[in-house]
């Protein structure tokens, strides 16, 4: 959906997952809630949409009780609510049916709350990619060795790292093939782990898009650590860059 004021400009839809429990982190609030350089770990890249005129509408899935920390934010962006369900593809396709704007050329970029490290221009490079393919994938390239093994532990094979990837978020995809993609999931009664492998399982291709070796999604206390140094090292480059 191109703008008509900006033929560069396309127009999008965010999915923002926010529902997660965390149950890795041993805290008592879901990680995505947990303070990060003195912010909410959502808001560092809620923040990121909220700025994005391109932004047409935000769906948060989350639970009731902490809506109110998207409510108090001051935006002109259109928030909407849903909530989460049991496995991460129930929680998108409740986000689905709280758009407003259902207009099936529009593009949906899903977000992982738990990844806080993103900026405007990766999102913007996904979705270019998916206006082209009509499903895009931020990734980097994976740099260990990868190995199959079998129950016992035994290896299997050693796969070729050239053509692995690690799949991130944002994930954008077109809203007609994600509909599609859901009608034949829900019929099969199938489960995928991220959002593009519902676009691979009716045969359409996924365009992977570079992403940042800093978009750490947090899953335990080391990733908080890891990630509070990276943004420390953000801050102190760009003090010394302006020296």
């Amino acid at each position: 959906m191109k703008s008509s004021l900006n033929s560069q400009k396309t127009l999008f839809s965010v999915v923002f997952l926010a529902g997660g429990a965390g149950s890795r982190m041993v805290s008592s609030i879901p990680k995505q809630y947990l303070l990060l350089q003195d912010k909410p770990v959502f808001f560092h890249s809620f923040e990121v949409f909220l700025s994005m005129a391109e932004v047409v509408e935000i769906v948060v899935v989350c639970d009731q009780a902490y809506e109110s920390l998207f409510t108090e934010l001051q935006t002109n962006k259109k928030i909407c609510f849903a909530r989460s369900g049991m496995r991460r593809q129930d929680s998108v396709f409740s986000g689905l049916q709280a758009l407003t704007s259902v207009d099936g050329e529009q593009l949906i970029c899903i977000h992982d709350a738990a990844r806080p490290l993103i900026n405007s221009t990766m999102v913007k490079s996904v979705v270019e990619a998916a206006e082209k393919w009509d499903a895009a994938v931020a990734a980097v390239r994976v740099k260990s060795t990868i190995k199959i093994c079998d129950e016992e532990q035994l290896v299997i094979k050693t796969l070729d790292r050239t053509y692995l990837w690690e799949v991130q978020t944002p994930q954008v995809i077109r809203l007609s093939l994600l509909k599609k993609a859901f009608d034949y999931v829900h019929a099969q009664n199938l489960t995928v782990s991220d959002d593009v492998s519902l676009v691979e399982l009716v045969g359409k291709p996924v365009k992977i898009v570079e992403g940042s070796y800093k978009n750490v999604k947090i899953t335990t206390s080391e990733d908080m650590i890891l990630l509070q140094q990276l943004i420390k090292n953000d801050d102190l480059l760009q003090v010394n860059n302006c020296l």
